[in-house]
Parts: C-alpha cells; structure tokens; sequence
C-alpha cells in the first residue's frame, strides 16, 4: 500500500477517536466526506486489500518512520528534550 493510502487510513482512525463527527453513509465508524463514503469505504476492497489498524496489525515500517520525521521537523525549537 502506498504511503499516503496508509496516511488517510490512519487519520481517519485519529478523526473518529477524537471528536463527534458526521458519520459515513455505508459505515458509520468512520467521518463522511462532506456527506459521502469514508476513506476506508472508498478505499478497501477497492484500491487497496485492508486497514492495517481494522485489523490489528501494525502500520508500515516506511510509513511509521516518515510520520515520526514530519513531526520531529514540525515540532517547535525547544520542544524536544534531548
């Protein structure tokens, strides 16, 4: 799966846990798309196999990796505590 796939899939997870939100059509788990399918209903199945986290497995190591590198860059000078 490619990395911004596995992006979308994880953020919707993170969106569904932390707020009220308008829930998908066919699924309900997940956030619509301003009233349409979630990611996950578009997506699985169809232009990937499946959710890593739906499924109890672990996210990438390649996905992991790049998102622990844009949070590091997108910290604040001084946040980190070497």
């Amino acid at each position: 799966m490619c990395i911004v796939c596995e992006h979308q899939l994880y953020e919707e997870h993170r969106s569904a846990e932390e707020a009220p939100f308008d829930p998908c059509p066919e699924c309900g788990k997940f956030p619509s798309n301003q009233g349409g399918s979630c990611y996950h209903c578009f997506s699985v199945g169809n232009t990937i196999d499946e959710c890593p986290e739906c499924l109890g497995k672990p996210w990438s190591d390649g996905f992991l990796s790049a998102k622990a590198q844009i949070e590091k860059e997108s910290s604040p000078p001084g946040s980190r505590i070497h």
